[in-house]
C-alpha cells in the first residue's frame, strides 16, 4: 500500500483578533477528513493572508513540495480557501495533472482528473473571483461614504489626537508650533531635532526625522479635513489643530516646484548662499583658512571669481546687528502690517471656487459629450494656473508667521533672535535685506564694516 502524505492547506483572510480561530476550525475538519482517507496530514498555514492579493508563503511552499513529490494529496476546507484567482487555479490543475495529485475538500471532493471535476473547480473559482470583486466594490463605496460623512479612518492613534479623537494637550500644541515654524522658514530637520530633544516620539514610539515631520504636516486631518484617495472631500467630525489657511499655506510650500526639504549642503552657517560676492554676484560659501600663526578660522569666500574673502564671525556680527537693530525700532510692528498683503479670506474663497470649477469641469467632461479632450485639457490647465497663482499669494500672506514670538520694538529682540534656529534666522535675514560683501584693499588688516553692504527690501524700510 502506497503511503499518502496529504498537504492540509489552512487559510484565513483576516485574523482580526489574532486568535487564529478560523484556522483552528478548518484544521479540525481537514485533519479528520485526511485520517478518514488514511492520509498522513502535513500542515501549510497562511493565517491573516488574502488569496486575492499579495503572496502566500505557505501556499508557495506547498506547490514546491508537490513538485518535489513530497506530498501526494491536498486537503482544504473548501476550494475558495485554496484559490481566489482563476489563473492560480489553472496552474494548480496543471500541477495536479502532472503529479497525479488527489484533492479533497470538507465540503465535497473534486476530482481534477475528470472533465466534470475541472469544470466544477473552474466554476467555483469564477464564483470566488466574482465575490472578491463585489466585496471590493462594496468596501470601496463604504470607504467613500465614510469619507464624505467626515468619519475618520485611522487604524491607530495619530499624533496630535487622543484615542477618542480629542486634541492631545501636548502633541497638538507641538504640531501647531511646527506649522508656525515651518512657515517662518524653519527646516523640517530642525523641527524633528527639537521634538527628539523633548523626548516626544511618534505614536509608534519612533524618533522623528525630516521626512516623518513632513508627512505629518501634509495631512489634511490636522486642519479637520477628511481625505479620500489623496483628495479632500469635506470636513471631518474631529477638531482641527490648525485652521485650513495655515494647512493650505504649508501644502503650497511643500508643492513649490524645486523646493528641497532635505538638509542642503553648505547651509550650516548664517550667510552661506545668502550673502553675495560684490564682484561677480555669486553666493558666498564657507571655508576654513589658516592664519600665519597656524590658527584656523572660518571665512566667507567667493569660489567664482576668488576676489572676496572675509572672516565669517565679523560679517555675521554686522548683519545680526543690522537685523536686530531694525527689529528693535519702535516702528518694527509695521512689518506685520504689509499694506500690499491680500485678503486671506478672499484668497481662500477664490481658491475654493477654482477647485469647485475644476471638479465641475471634470464631471461635465465625464458625463456629457460637450467638449473634446483637447478642450478639456486647455480649460483644466488654465484653471490650474489660476489656482497656483492664488496659492502663491496665500504663501506670501502666511509669512506674517516669520515674526512670531519676536518682541518687535524691544531691545530684547537680539537675545530672542540669537535663540532662534539657524533656518529661522536665515529666513528673517532673507526677508529683510540683501547682503553684498565687497573686496577689501590688499594688505588691509582692520575689518571694514562698510564693505558689508546692506540693501533693505521694501518691507524692511531702511534705518534712518
Amino acid at each position: 500500500m502506497v503511503h499518502m502524505r496529504a498537504a492540509i492547506y489552512l487559510r484565513q483572510s483576516l485574523d482580526r483578533y489574532g486568535d487564529g480561530l478560523a484556522v483552528t476550525r478548518q484544521r479540525e475538519d481537514c485533519v479528520k477528513l485526511a485520517h478518514q482517507k488514511g492520509w498522513t496530514p502535513v500542515e501549510y498555514i497562511d493565517n491573516d493572508v488574502s488569496a486575492s492579493k499579495g503572496k502566500r508563503p505557505a501556499y508557495e511552499r506547498m506547490l514546491t513540495d508537490i513538485a518535489a513529490g513530497k506530498v501526494n494529496a491536498v486537503v482544504c476546507w473548501d476550494l475558495d480557501r485554496l484559490h481566489r484567482q482563476p489563473i492560480e487555479l489553472e496552474h494548480f490543475m496543471a500541477l495536479a495533472d502532472k503529479h497525479n495529485l488527489l484533492l479533497a475538500t470538507v465540503t465535497g471532493d473534486v476530482d481534477l482528473s475528470t472533465d466534470n471535476g475541472r469544470m466544477f473547480a473552474r466554476i467555483k473559482g469564477a464564483v470566488a473571483r466574482a465575490e472578491v470583486e463585489r466585496k471590493g466594490k462594496r468596501q470601496t463605496r463604504a470607504a467613500q461614504q465614510r469619507a464624505e460623512l467626515g468619519k475618520p479612518l485611522w487604524p491607530c492613534r495619530v499624533f496630535g489626537y487622543t484615542d477618542d479623537l480629542a486634541l492631545h494637550p501636548v502633541e497638538s500644541a507641538m504640531v501647531r508650533d511646527a506649522y508656525r515654524a515651518f512657515l517662518s522658514g524653519s527646516s523640517l530637520g530642525s523641527i524633528a531635532r527639537e521634538w527628539n530633544d523633548k523626548g516626544v516620539p511618534s505614536t509608534r514610539g519612533n524618533k522623528w526625522s525630516a521626512n516623518t515631520v513632513g508627512v505629518l504636516l501634509k495631512k489634511p486631518r490636522n486642519a479637520g479635513l477628511r481625505e479620500y484617495r489623496g483628495e479632500v472631500v469635506g470636513k471631518g467630525n474631529w477638531p482641527a489643530i490648525v485652521d485650513e489657511d495655515t494647512w493650505r499655506a504649508a501644502r503650497a510650500v511643500f508643492d513649490t516646484p524645486g523646493r528641497r526639504f532635505a538638509p542642503a549642503p553648505g547651509r550650516r552657517h548664517l550667510l552661506t548662499g545668502l550673502a553675495r560676492c560684490g564682484v561677480c554676484g555669486q553666493g558666498l560659501k564657507a571655508q576654513i583658512t589658516r592664519a600665519r600663526n597656524g590658527s584656523r578660522y572660518p571665512i566667507y569666500c567667493c569660489t567664482g571669481c576668488f576676489k572676496v574673502s572675509r572672516r565669517m564671525g565679523r560679517v555675521d556680527d554686522v548683519v545680526i546687528a543690522m537685523v536686530c537693530g531694525r527689529l528693535a525700532r519702535a516702528d518694527a510692528v509695521e512689518l506685520l502690517h504689509d499694506t500690499d498683503r491680500p485678503d486671506v479670506e478672499q484668497l481662500r474663497a477664490d481658491a475654493n471656487g477654482i477647485r469647485a470649477r475644476m471638479d465641475g469641469l471634470a464631471a461635465a467632461y465625464a458625463d456629457d459629450d460637450i467638449m473634446t479632450p483637447a478642450q478639456f485639457r486647455i480649460a483644466n490647465e488654465r484653471l490650474a494656473e489660476r489656482l497656483k497663482a492664488v496659492e502663491s499669494l496665500l504663501i506670501a500672506a502666511a509669512k506674517a508667521h516669520l515674526y512670531d514670538g519676536l518682541p518687535l520694538g524691544s531691545d530684547s529682540v537680539r537675545k530672542k533672535f540669537e535663540g532662534l534656529d539657524l533656518d529661522r534666522q536665515r529666513a528673517l535675514i532673507d526677508a529683510l535685506m540683501t547682503v553684498t560683501v565687497l573686496p577689501t584693499v590688499r594688505g588691509q588688516k582692520v575689518f571694514d564694516e562698510s564693505k558689508v553692504v546692506i540693501e533693505w527690501r521694501a518691507q524692511g524700510v531702511a534705518a534712518a
